[in-house]
């Protein structure tokens, strides 16, 4: 039984996708329908990503160990990095069979089955979207929360190869193909966008002033804090490393400083979202004359 809801939620979506995205493929096969092929391999594709992010999860509980004195918390980003290379892979495929088709024709019929089929999909894959969103959102895992996104183009794929049996049936066979076009283009998008955000947490990119301005009002609430500076923040995997100098009266004592500075880590940790390690430096406030207390990183 799965306790944590992060990892409970991609293999709920595994199951679901998989189940899909074989009935499309199997559908759009029997049929001819290169634009049901093409919506089934992209639910397929959310399979591989939901794999990637669940084992990306397991490896990021990993302890710190001699060799990862920091902890594993990257693997979550890797797995995210993986997830964009598959999507941008699916969709170029999708694009090679829909140019196929578009260049060598076909035969297709819009069925009764595949309305029934794309009818189901839409609100399955929009309510496992919303489920993943939320859950990611609240465990405070990106990797979760794309994959929702992911499962969101899913439901877009299956509404738009519903328009092409729409047009099929009224006698315009080339909308299936460019439908497919649509499909392959949409998800090698997804797949660009969670690239370039994982690229941005592999560079330790800052999680924005939103949560350096609050790093900096929670320093600032805790008694005997002068000021502080040079604060700053990277992402490591899904949470959230930071260092900043806090600047203290010059006249206490060694052990009223360090009680400061272990309130200010503290204080911290509890009221900053994803904050995982925090390394305070302290300063006597003359040390710091001339420099600005306030906006300086």
């Amino acid at each position: 039984m799965l306790h944590d809801p992060a990892e409970r939620a991609t293999v709920v979506s595994m199951v679901a996708t998989t189940a899909v995205g074989a009935a499309e493929i199997v559908a759009g096969s029997l049929f001819g329908s290169i634009a049901f092929v093409a919506a089934g391999m992209d639910a397929l594709s959310d399979t591989a990503t939901s794999a990637a992010v669940y084992s990306g999860l397991l490896i990021a509980k990993r302890p710190a160990d001699r060799g990862h004195p920091y902890g594993h918390r990257q693997a979550e980003t890797i797995a995210l990095l993986l997830l964009a290379v598959v999507l941008v892979a699916a969709g170029g495929r999708i694009a090679y069979l829909a140019a196929e088709r578009l260049l060598k024709g076909g035969e297709m019929e819009a069925t009764l089955e595949l309305f029934v089929i794309a009818f189901a999909s839409i609100p399955l894959f929009a309510a496992l979207a919303s489920y993943k969103i939320r859950v990611g959102r609240r465990t405070d895992h990106p990797s979760v929360e794309a994959d929702g996104y992911h499962t969101l183009s899913d439901s877009a794929s299956t509404i738009a190869v519903l328009v092409g049996l729409a047009f099929v049936r009224l006698g315009y066979p080339v909308a299936d193909p460019l439908v497919a076009l649509g499909i392959s283009a949409l998800v090698a998008w997804w797949g660009v966008s969670l690239g370039r955000r994982a690229l941005d947490i592999i560079m330790e990119a800052s999680p924005g002033e939103v949560v350096i301005s609050e790093i900096r009002k929670v320093c600032q609430s805790v008694p005997g804090v002068k000021g502080c500076h040079r604060c700053r923040a990277r992402k490591v995997g899904s949470k959230i490393f930071a260092d900043l100098h806090v600047l203290v009266d010059p006249k206490v004592s060694m052990d009223d400083a360090h009680a400061i500075a272990t309130k200010v880590e503290r204080r911290l940790r509890a009221r900053v979202r994803g904050l995982e390690s925090v390394v305070v430096h302290l300063e006597p406030t003359k040390v710091a004359e001339g420099d600005e207390l306030e906006g300086k990183t």
